[in-house]
């Protein structure tokens, strides 16, 4: 499920109260594999024995999986949270049954774990999946399999000395253990039409498209039916008619066939693959980074610009609540930046508490403050990437504000300290959405260079759904509309209906010449939690 643009899996687990963080105290470490960096309060053992964990489960599926690419994948961050305290340092307000969230919004990529909860490493496998699925050359997979593959590897056991998969999911069983006429239709399943009114609930929707990715990786026959399967429904055939030809069953067989596997024996593979140990490199922060690292992640997700909630009707949620809502929204953003202008006046002169400042500045709708906050940093031969970026960023906040002369001045700045940005990191997709926002509504835009630009950014974010709708923006405005359907495919695929999802479907329909679909949002996985999206920062 989304939360505020984040994908969170709820587990039941026994946390802690809230309390206030020890931050005084904390000694973060940065632990860095080959596709991965961790950051942690922990111990160096712990971050290492965990960084080498993940970057094992990583090379399970690129085992059967392998990726081929020309260019270097940048790595994901994942912050390790050791309970209740953590997850709201991370996230506050967040849900008491979150073991874990993914987020692939604009701001910043990244995963956050509770590690001391029971089911973490399922979470984090399960999310990991999902961010590992669109580095697949054809990741413009059907709903149902974009949940149920990661449900599959998801209780994966990775250990130094062996790596198990496909075990048993007691909670994904425990669903769908009560009969026949508690399962979706097969039909519903494969093109993934669960409403709002509640007529299957979502915990099914995950049960059922476990087990049917279960029970078609069983044995090598399934195996290749579900490859065929899915190689049609990427090619554009209709999911249910797909299915049959691969298979040779109906939907309602097939459901038969999927039930009958899950009632009996679930089978698990050891597979016989050599994993060397890898490599990790621990560093440890300033104390400057170890106060704000929470901080830092959380200004990085925060929308600069607020939006209202995309609420078209569909969620059923009263006045009240919206308005409940829309005011803890607004006192958390306010405690956001009151925590951070306290945390970098305890740190004058330090780098990390410049970037918080100028971050606080922007949120406040204060760009000029924000661009003097980070001036010390923007020296002429600065390297610093990420304030490099942030300038860059801050100063088209200030080209809205003003027009002619004075705003071409400034997104000419800007896009100068955004090169100077892609100088240093080349690897950062936001620089590529930043150098984008500085040509939209210019002349001749989108030019082959702006096309350019926006796919090297989904090429380096293909989980990025604002990179992917930009880009097909910019594909169908050239006539583009086959190249703007594939863009866009895996997101109007996702099983979690946001205003990303929606507007990939109605871009779609245009671009094929369709009439504009027809959708339902979806309830949470755990109903207690709120959807929506997260803003854009770039």
């Amino acid at each position: 499920m989304f939360i505020k643009g984040m994908r969170v899996l709820a587990v039941a687990v026994a946390l802690s109260a809230t309390c206030a963080a020890g931050a005084a105290s904390a000694e973060w470490r940065r632990a860095e594999t080959t596709h991965f960096i961790v950051y942690g309060d922990v111990s160096e053992r712990t971050i290492r024995t965990y960084a080498q964990k993940v970057e094992r489960f990583d090379a399970l599926l690129r085992a059967y999986y392998p990726i081929v690419v020309d260019h270097e994948i940048p790595k994901l961050e994942i912050f390790i949270a050791e309970g209740r305290r953590d997850m709201e340092e991370a996230y506050p307000g967040i849900g008491a049954s979150v073991g874990g969230y993914y987020s692939p919004n604009s701001g910043r990529i990244h995963a956050v774990v509770d590690t001391s909860a029971i089911s973490g490493d399922v979470v984090m496998f399960h999310e990991y999946a999902h961010h590992f699925m669109f580095q697949m050359v054809s990741n413009a997979y059907p709903s149902w399999f974009v949940e149920g593959f990661a449900e599959y590897y998801s209780t994966a056991d990775v250990r130094p000395d062996r790596i198990q998969f496909g075990r048993h999911h007691p909670g994904r069983i425990n669903s769908l253990s009560g009969g026949a006429n508690t399962w979706a239709r097969m039909e519903d399943v494969l093109t993934w039409r669960y409403t709002a009114s509640g007529r299957y609930r979502a915990s099914s929707y995950y049960a059922q498209a476990w087990a049917m990715t279960h029970y078609f990786m069983s044995t090598p026959e399934r195996t290749r039916m579900l490859s065929d399967y899915l190689n049609a429904v990427v090619r554009g055939e209709e999911s249910v008619a797909a299915m049959q030809a691969a298979t040779g069953r109906t939907p309602a067989q097939l459901q038969t066939d999927v039930r009958l596997y899950a009632s009996g024996a679930i089978d698990m593979l050891t597979p016989q693959i050599d994993i060397a140990e890898p490599e990790v490199t621990v560093t440890s922060l300033s104390p400057a980074e170890s106060h704000m690292a929470w901080l830092d992640l959380r200004l990085d997700r925060e929308p600069v610009k607020q939006e209202p909630p995309d609420d078209d009707g569909r969620t059923q949620k009263s006045e009240a609540q919206k308005a409940r809502e829309a005011r803890e929204d607004a006192e958390h953003r306010a405690d956001l930046i009151r925590d951070a202008f306290a945390a970098a006046d305890r740190y004058p002169g330090e780098r990390m508490g410049m970037l918080v400042e100028a971050r606080a500045h922007r949120l406040s709708d204060d760009p000029e403050a924000a661009f003097t906050a980070l001036e010390p940093l923007l020296t002429e031969g600065s390297t610093d990437a990420d304030a490099l970026r942030l300038a860059g960023m801050v100063l088209l906040d200030l080209a809205e504000k003003e027009t002619g002369e004075g705003a071409t001045g400034r997104r000419r700045a800007a896009s100068a300290y955004l090169a100077r940005a892609y100088e240093a990191d080349p690897l950062d997709f936001r620089v590529y959405l930043g150098l984008n926002r500085a040509r939209q509504g210019q002349a001749r835009y989108p030019t082959d260079n702006d096309i350019s630009t926006l796919e090297v950014a989904v090429k380096l974010a293909p989980q990025s759904f604002d990179a992917r709708l930009r880009l097909g923006h910019a594909y169908m405005a050239r006539s583009l509309n086959a190249e703007a359907v594939a863009v866009l495919l895996p997101v109007s695929n996702s099983p979690h209906r946001s205003s990303y999802t929606r507007r990939a479907r109605e871009m779609i329909a245009t671009a094929r010449g369709e009439a504009a679909p027809v959708d339902e949002a979806p309830p949470a996985e755990d109903e207690t939690e709120r959807p929506s999206d997260a803003g854009d920062d770039a």
